[in-house]
């Protein structure tokens, strides 16, 4: 009595395999070639997220600078007020010096008037 016997195990995955790639032959050039091209992609991608990173630090050291420059002017301006609100400086200024003290000043008291028609 004859039988039919299905394989399906190695033999049918090869044989997908070998409808896919009939013409391709899987030698040790193939394998050289393969593990370059990973190293090549591995290689990409590694520097990718280096120049990233780099990127990211270029731009932290920029914003560094520039907060430092901030707190520069800050510090200056803080000072200009600081030498403005001195009473050295409020007694040399200009405005003082037209001041005068209040025994100085003369009230008029009386009945006159001051605008008429």
């Amino acid at each position: 009595m004859p039988q039919l016997v299905l394989s399906r195990g190695v033999d049918s995955k090869r044989n997908i395999f070998r409808k896919i790639f009939a013409n391709v032959e899987f030698g040790p050039y193939f394998l050289v070639v393969s593990l370059i091209l990973f190293v090549v992609l591995v290689t990409v991608i590694t520097l990718t997220f280096s120049a990233q990173q780099v990127t990211k630090g270029y731009v932290l050291s920029k914003l560094e600078a520039e907060q430092r420059a901030l707190l520069t002017e800050s510090e200056r301006r803080e000072k200009q007020v600081a030498e403005v609100r001195s009473l050295r400086h409020i007694e040399e200024s200009s405005r003082l010096r037209a001041m005068r003290n209040p025994s100085q000043i003369v009230f008029l008291s009386g009945d006159t008037v001051v605008a008429s028609r």
